[in-house]
């Protein structure tokens, strides 16, 4: 574990209708070196997360009126919240309540009672894990919470208009299934090396590239360059990825047999990007 003195810059919000709950939490946790806020309502969790963003929240999952669930929902619909980690408290041991926790955009269950070093690891944990999902293994591009953040640092503050361009692999799937994964993550990573080097190319200093998962990745750019860096990387991976990735008599009849969901087959065409763009207005 962590030594106390790395966990100064943490921050950890502690949202519980029981007063005397949030008081042994912030306590415990302040001894352990890190930083706490607290709220007593959802409704004040939500206010207090916009006005300081914490790096985790402990939250109980049953509250009056606005309730531990509710907030979960709220978060995973807002960019600026959306990728901080949750623990949710609860005392119920129920099956039913851990999957109303998971569906609601929990990270984590804690039962109460709890012993409050248990606590500690489970912070511990979630915080590590988060801090290590930001880098893609598979490509090393930015993933997770640094695309989210790169998000919301774009809508908060803007200065020029900007597009938030959402590319996809299209047609992977079947693609790894008429080969194999290992095959498919090659191409995952000739495509982001193309969107790099066209981002590279055509975009400029502060443009973003970021690897969501699979076969989708993001680019945040002024709108000019954007359009710029989609045609040239479609280019280039029109030109580069079938004669890399397929046989040449599949390259030639310009489709793959694969299976739908009712296992019949069909003439699935090759992979190819798509594009996806949503613009972000100019601050006024």
């Amino acid at each position: 574990m962590v030594g106390k003195a790395g966990r100064g810059m943490s921050k950890i919000l502690v949202i519980d209708d029981e007063p005397s709950i949030v008081d042994l939490i912030e306590v415990y946790l302040r001894d352990e070196g890190y930083q706490t806020s607290h709220a007593y309502s959802g409704e004040e969790a939500m206010a207090a997360m916009i006005n300081d963003r914490p790096d985790l929240m402990l939250l109980d999952l049953h509250m009056p009126e606005m309730g531990g669930a509710e907030v979960c929902r709220e978060m995973q619909q807002d960019p600026r919240l959306m990728d901080i980690p949750i623990i949710v408290l609860t005392a119920s041991t129920s099956a039913r309540e851990r999957k109303l926790a998971w569906q609601a955009g929990a990270n984590d269950y804690v039962t109460k009672p709890f012993d409050l070093d248990e606590l500690a690891q489970h912070i511990h944990a979630q915080l590590h894990y988060h801090e290590h999902q930001r880098i893609s293994e598979l490509t090393g591009l930015p993933a997770g919470p640094a695309i989210v953040e790169a998000i919301r640092r774009c809508i908060n503050s803007l200065a020029q208009g900007l597009v938030i361009t959402y590319i996809n692999i299209e047609h992977l799937d079947a693609y790894n299934e008429t080969y194999s994964f290992l095959e498919g993550n090659e191409l995952i990573q000739k495509t982001a090396t193309i969107l790099r080097e066209a981002v590279a190319k055509s975009g400029g200093e502060g443009d973003f590239l970021g690897h969501i998962g699979g076969g989708e990745f993001v680019i945040i750019a002024p709108a000019s360059p954007a359009q710029q860096i989609a045609d040239q990387a479609t280019a280039r991976f029109n030109q580069e990825v079938p004669a890399q990735f397929y046989p040449a008599a599949v390259c030639k009849q310009g489709y793959v047999m694969a299976s739908n969901h009712d296992s019949q087959l069909y003439h699935c065409p090759l992979v190819e990007l798509s594009f996806d763009r949503e613009e972000i207005e100019r601050k006024t």
